[in-house]
């Protein structure tokens, strides 16, 4: 059984359990295949499914939008500022993006948290996803969130 795509399938329904559009869980899934690769904190997908009013997954999308438009912009460096409850997946959901980046991290900026990315349009934008084995508490929780909306 492949691990990628059960964490992808499993962030996604536990997205759309959550009460996530399926638009947005999808997002959520595969940005949760990239946060679990890069060895990122996991507590932070759970977080980010405890409030549809609140979350990362509602904001995020709009930041990749927001991204590509400065990625065409602009050559290179970009920086957008972030809320403060979005830092720890931002550079997730920017592995998104149709891009090559040479470098993606999160920064401080006198009192403001700012995700910022350099792309390399001389490099290829298909990044490969290594093998990715999640954490045994992760695949439980998400399958107890998928499960309670009998997904």
């Amino acid at each position: 059984m492949n691990n990628k795509l059960d964490l992808q399938t499993l962030a996604t329904r536990a997205a759309q359990s959550s009460g996530f559009s399926a638009e947005q869980a999808e997002v959520f899934g595969r940005a949760a295949q990239w946060h679990v690769a890069e060895e990122r904190d996991c507590d932070a997908l759970l977080m980010a499914l405890a409030d549809t009013r609140d979350s990362p997954i509602l904001r995020l999308p709009l930041m990749l939008t927001d991204l590509m438009a400065a990625c065409a912009a602009l050559s290179g460096t970009a920086e957008l500022t972030l809320n403060p409850k979005d830092s720890h997946l931002a550079p997730s959901y920017a592995r998104l993006l149709p891009v090559h980046l040479a470098e993606c991290e999160v920064v401080q900026r006198a009192e403001q948290l700012r995700l910022r990315i350099t792309t390399d349009a001389t490099q290829s934008s298909e990044m490969q996803m290594t093998h990715v084995i999640p954490p045994s508490e992760l695949i439980q929780r998400l399958k107890q969130i998928a499960r309670s909306a009998g997904l």
